[in-house]
């Protein structure tokens, strides 16, 4: 979205750029070991309405699956940062991914950032616990006056202006967006690999890296896969049926509830 400012600004949007937002409200906000204050919450008199993007906002990712749940915390997250920022019954956007893909790409992050630690301890919550909907629920207690809009993030790739357009009302050709550079991905023999090395030492910073640039994932290196086939059918039914549950609410207008459908 940074590359399209200049259109949002013509629409009399408000949009701060990730990083900015990240330094300004969702540190100090939301990190405990952020000393710096927070700046201050007003917009551009030009401006209509603000837009507020980061994914950091319902939790880092090495907490974002927890005993506790999916962003667990996430709702209060979002609150804080609301409240600051002094959104009245902002519309809220979020992105659901299926969990055989999301929850192992999360973890491959975690690796990136975070001392080594084995998959079964970075995603504790039992599979059958695996949900969406709990999330949704406490995002809907905490703004019960905000509509939501829902999307597939697994149906995003190439179709990110047809999003936008949908949140902000300017045509999906006015954005100018910046093609994701293919990153190296964790194969499951670097992972194995790291696990291996866990045994015996700590695991640097330096093993990551050279895990991922040694043993990328491939065609000759399937990606890393902490389960199994009958596994992965659960997560995904599992899935399924919170989608079911969703497309029956979006049914009710008195429930604020879209799920947007790409084309």
């Amino acid at each position: 979205m940074d590359l399209s400012a200049a259109a949002m600004l013509e629409a009399k949007i408000h949009y701060v750029e990730l990083e900015e937002f990240r330094t300004s409200w969702t540190r100090p906000l939301l990190y405990d070991n952020q000393t710096a204050e927070p700046a201050p919450a007003s917009m551009p008199e030009t401006a209509d309405w603000r837009l507020v993007f980061d994914e950091n906002i319902l939790a880092l990712v090495q907490h974002a699956v927890t005993p506790r749940g999916m962003y667990p915390d996430g709702a209060d997250r979002a609150k804080i940062v609301a409240d600051y920022l002094q959104l009245d019954k902002p519309r809220i956007v979020l992105g659901l991914r299926g969990f055989t893909g999301m929850i192992p790409s999360l973890y491959c992050e975690a690796l990136k950032s975070t001392p080594f630690k084995p998959f079964d301890r970075f995603c504790s919550l039992p599979l059958s616990e695996m949900s969406w909907l709990p999330l949704i629920d406490s995002i809907r207690a905490a703004f019960p006056e905000s509509e939501m809009l829902l999307y597939q993030a697994e149906k995003l790739h190439g179709r990110e202006a047809q999003l936008l357009s949908e949140v902000t009302g300017i045509k999906a050709s006015a954005f100018n967006l910046l093609e994701n550079p293919e990153r190296l991905g964790f194969s499951q023999e670097a992972v194995d690999w790291l696990h291996d090395v866990s045994k015996f030492r700590t695991v640097s910073r330096a093993d990551v890296r050279s895990a991922v640039k040694a043993l990328p994932k491939g065609a000759k290196r399937p990606g890393y896969a902490p389960w199994s086939e009958d596994e992965k059918g659960q997560l995904n039914a599992q899935y399924m049926r919170d989608l079911e549950v969703l497309r029956e609410r979006a049914a009710q207008p008195e429930n604020k509830l879209k799920i947007f459908e790409f084309r």
